[in-house]
């Protein structure tokens, strides 16, 4: 799937009929709540309005990786087309916050983990995260090759029940295929390159790539491997003492 470059989003008004009936891809569910408290006594009631994607449960990312002779650790990035972020710029009160055109955003592989996938004989995280690098990053993977980073996160705990697993595989580059994406319009602009762990996390903590999962699934991945970033050193190459002090910290 040959790249294409991206020179604007538009919204379209009015729109195709045809997509205004198309079932959202977000519903927000409005519930009234009421705390109970050990003591007996109660909060005033309350509204409070949660956001839930019908199709998913939940949301799996996967850090692709290799590992080259030098020992660097590469890891997969891609680019992917946001329109909630690029529409930013719509928001005044978001424009004075930041002046950045969003076009393309940056991130690890990730996608939903639909309820198929997680009823019986179903393909489980493992499976999803086996298609979405085939999908979105070309590598043919099996399931068996799966990683786990330890446990999930919520992406938006204000108002979104989504949680978002961690996983990762290594995997050979010369091994890759042309992504074919899914068919929608969101994937016609993808790319898909290695970058030296060390370059990415700085990358995201100077906010160039702005993806809280990328950051955390990089992060994850040093620590399950044994490597610590900041140092440029692998945990064989710590001195005796710093090698038994070393923990993984429940990876």
């Amino acid at each position: 799937m040959p790249e294409k470059e991206i020179a604007e989003i538009k919204i379209l008004q009015p729109s195709n009929p045809e997509l205004l009936e198309a079932p959202p891809f977000v519903k927000v569910e409005r519930v009234i709540l009421q705390h109970v408290y050990n003591d007996g006594s109660k909060s005033r009631p309350y509204h409070f309005d949660m956001v839930t994607i019908p199709h998913f449960a939940d949301a799996v990312a996967v850090v692709i990786y290799h590992i080259d002779e030098a020992r660097n650790i590469l890891i997969g990035i891609r680019k992917s087309i946001r329109p909630s972020i690029y529409l930013r710029k719509l928001d005044p009160y978001k424009k004075k916050l930041d002046t950045r055109e969003y076009l393309t955003y940056w991130e690890i592989v990730a996608g939903g983990i639909e309820h198929k996938d997680l009823e019986p004989g179903g393909a489980g995280i493992e499976g999803r995260a086996a298609m979405e690098v085939l999908e979105e990053a070309g590598f043919e993977v099996n399931p068996s090759q799966i990683e786990k980073l330890g446990g999930g996160v919520f992406s938006s705990p204000g108002s979104g029940k989504e949680k978002i697993h961690f996983r990762a595989v290594r995997v050979d580059p010369g091994t890759q295929r042309i992504p074919q994406g899914d068919g929608h319009p969101l994937e016609e602009a993808g790319k898909f390159e290695f970058i030296e762990i060390r370059k990415l996390l700085n990358r995201c903590h100077s906010g160039e790539i702005e993806d809280s999962k990328t950051e955390i699934g990089a992060k994850r991945l040093a620590a399950y491997l044994g490597y610590l970033p900041e140092l440029g050193l692998w945990f064989d190459e710590l001195p005796d003492d710093l090698q038994q002090r070393f923990s993984k910290l429940g990876l």
